[in-house]
């Protein structure tokens, strides 16, 4: 069975939108994408290489989600 590892993140629109278009593991070379539910709420998709430490919930994905959320152009 492979690893799986769920962060949640939630707040204004705004704020996902940033986090979404700056999220970038410092572990791996992951790729982003957005989703949004049937409800209208977006999401952020993370997907890590196999081998990532935050993947296995090793390490917190957290400070790479407040570099993005604090990120300017």
């Amino acid at each position: 069975m492979k690893p799986h590892h769920t962060t949640y993140a939630a707040g204004p629109t705004e704020l996902i939108t940033r986090i979404i278009a700056n999220y970038q593991c410092g572990h791996c070379n992951s790729e982003t994408e957005a989703r949004t539910d049937p409800h209208g709420n977006t999401h952020l998709v993370i997907h890590h290489d196999d081998s990532c430490p935050v993947l296995d919930g090793t390490l917190s994905s957290l400070p790479d989600a407040l570099r993005a959320a604090t990120r300017t152009a």
